[in-house]
């Protein structure tokens, strides 16, 4: 879709702020189609350029509400404002204003024609165009201009409808005057089916559309014949009702053609939230065999095994839709796709991996909206997967202070952790590596001057607990993966490697020989199993687990260890392959068979190797590294952000 330009977000906001009305900064996002992030900016901006005026507050637990501190001059801005956001003073409304003017017009329209209707210059109209040529050309439209005869619009009738919905529908139908009946008729239908209140306002837009292109005469002549296949579906069957109802109201006939194309949201909608909707939705062999070949995927690719039914049933229905709007050419804007790819690395990268596979199978491109609306399903595996049992049994507190503030200590902690977990006091004066070792975890706000073995977290007298809340599920994750605990390493990376599993390979052998250097030491000190190397290369040659950046994480079982094995190789010069991708880092991953059933440290090492994939100075810093210290501090540091 086209993106609205910031003078059109700044008026939505301010005219959503007037409404004296509290707007998480989810909802704000939601109603303009933006990130949060573009939110706050948006917010800042507006904030600095109304200083003294007005200004957004972020109240807790509320929302973002807009203060006036000077109403005169606030309601003589917001005035400027709103009539400088009715004029044709953005490329997006000017593009609405030339695909309106060549699709209702029968004429060709010369460039200085247009520009004098449209009151700019001849030299920001063919600015204009250009940018126009670039968004119409997914959609097979063109802009086509003779010398002497003008220009007009070339196109298939579905596709320029297909455009104006998805990117200047509200330009030029807001004020559409859809007869009440009309609207009533898809409303109380919509609702006897149970589609959702989303699906049935895009419905509404179908409609709209239909009838006013029907109307004024440029029907749908063709479609294509995949489109048939609609007419046996029980979604056709609810179009053709809305259809009927709206012959008899109006006096009309509505070709098959037409009713195709208001068939065309309700096949394509977003997955239902509440199970009644989605009683009546067959889920096909079809749609259960793509399902599978995704989970072997990400199997094979990522050795991430869902076995959620729930979650699975979930997404069952989600890729019945999805399919269905890649079949149809239906394209949804997802407006949370930045917020997604930045807070679900691992999830998004599941997604990729489901849309190769239905690219493969289905010869259709996935789009990254797509991507991102499928990569919410595996957030859902992800979260369910990590690990909140603390399994602490006693802890020790180690307080240089009085004994009422060490009880103020001891009631924080309470809190953390729960009344279930046996807390001891101890002063600094009293404590021994003897006495200590009986603990499953220490706190302690003063230094203590000898080893532990046990994991030790250093408070202050007044702590944030959120902070060591999440030090403690820190500790019972290294616990239960038997990771090393005595120093907490932020990095999952920098805990799992070791001195004696970092290699500097050399970038004069290829790939495979690199790899099997890294793998016959890995044998020879006992961390990987005899057929490990064997294993590795019949995952090699399922395909390439190569990144496009500088990456490489080659993975397959070890039957060697109950723990996970990793590896780091660095190419201080990059290494060439055979495909034309350059390789830096190696990240060697064992995997140990039980690790199928629980993800969630896999899942951390992913989106980890992800974070650094990110990264371009990191890698290069990372693959000039000559010891396991500079590569642990280069992780920490890039994890704690120092």
């Amino acid at each position: 879709m086209v993106d609205c330009y910031a003078e059109d977000k700044v008026y939505q906001i301010l005219c959503l702020g007037v409404k004296k009305q509290y707007y998480t900064l989810d909802s704000l996002a939601q109603k303009l189609g933006v990130s949060t992030r573009t939110i706050r900016n948006y917010i800042k901006q507006i904030n600095k350029d109304l200083k003294g005026i007005a200004y957004f507050k972020n109240i807790r637990g509320k929302g973002f509400y807009l203060y006036i501190e000077d109403y005169a001059k606030f309601e003589e801005i917001f005035k400027k404002i709103s009539r400088q956001a009715h004029i044709m003073d953005t490329p997006q409304k000017r593009l609405a204003f030339i695909i309106q003017h060549l699709m209702t017009e029968d004429d060709s329209n010369t460039i200085d024609e247009l520009a004098f209707n449209m009151n700019i210059g001849r030299t920001t109209l063919i600015n204009d165009l250009k940018k126009a040529a670039a968004v119409l050309n997914p959609y097979g439209l063109k802009i086509i201009g003779k010398q002497n005869k003008g220009m007009y619009l070339s196109g298939e009738e579905l596709n320029l409808r297909l455009f104006i919905i998805e990117n200047i529908y509200d330009y030029l139908y807001s004020d559409y005057p859809l007869d009440k009946e009309i609207k009533e008729i898809v409303l109380q239908t919509a609702q006897r089916y149970a589609i959702e209140s989303a699906s049935q306002e895009m419905l509404s837009k179908f409609v709209t559309l239909m009838l006013d292109r029907l109307l004024n005469e440029h029907p749908l002549d063709q479609l294509n014949e995949k489109y048939y296949k609609l007419l046996e579906t029980k979604e056709f069957k609810i179009a053709k009702k809305i259809a009927y109802l709206i012959e008899r109201t109006l006096n009309i006939a509505i070709p098959i053609p037409e009713i195709i194309f208001i068939t065309l949201p309700i096949v394509g909608r977003r997955t239902p939230a509440n199970t009644k909707s989605m009683a009546d939705i067959t889920i096909t062999e079809e749609i259960k065999g793509l399902m599978n070949l995704i989970i072997e995927k990400l199997d094979a690719e990522m050795n991430l095994k869902i076995n959620n039914q729930p979650l699975l049933k979930d997404l069952e229905y989600h890729l019945t839709f999805m399919i269905n709007r890649l079949i149809f050419d239906i394209r949804l804007k997802n407006p949370l796709l930045g917020d997604i790819k930045r807070k679900y690395p691992v999830a998004y990268k599941m997604a990729e991996v489901a849309g190769k596979v239905i690219e493969e199978k289905y010869d259709i491109p996935v789009s990254e909206d797509e991507l991102g609306y499928l990569a919410l399903y595996f957030g859902v595996f992800i979260g369910e997967n990590e690990n909140k049992e603390r399994h602490l049994r006693k802890v020790a507190v180690v307080c240089g202070t009085g004994r009422g503030t060490a009880r103020i200590v001891m009631i924080q902690l309470q809190r953390v952790i729960g009344n279930h977990v046996s807390i001891d006091l101890f002063s600094d004066h009293e404590i021994t590596k003897e006495i200590l070792s009986d603990y499953d975890l220490v706190f302690s706000t003063v230094y203590i001057p000898f080893p532990l073995e046990q994991p030790l977290i250093q408070i202050s007298e007044i702590f944030d607990e959120a902070y060591v809340a999440k030090e403690v599920e820190r500790v019972a994750f290294y616990r239960k993966y038997n990771l090393p605990s005595v120093k907490l390493k932020h990095s999952i990376l920098s805990a799992l490697l070791g001195e004696d599993r970092f290699f500097i390979l050399d970038h004069n052998k290829d790939y495979w020989e690199n790899i099997c250097v890294m793998v016959d030491s890995l044998y020879e000190k006992g961390y990987v199993d005899a057929d490990f190397k064997k294993r590795l290369k019949e995952r090699e040659e399922k395909g390439t687990t190569i990144f496009d950046s500088y990456i490489a994480l080659p993975h397959t079982l070890n039957c060697a260890s109950e723990n996970v094995v990793l590896s780091l190789g660095v190419f201080p010069r990059p290494l060439q392959t055979f495909s034309g991708k350059e390789i830096k880092l190696v990240f060697l991953l064992g995997v140990p068979q039980h690790m199928k059933q629980d993800s969630s440290l896999l899942v951390k090492i992913y989106d980890e190797i992800i974070t650094v994939a990110n990264d371009r100075q990191l890698i290069n810093r990372l693959a000039l590294s000559k010891s396991y210290d500079e590569i642990s501090h280069l992780l920490e540091h890039n994890v704690r952000g120092w």
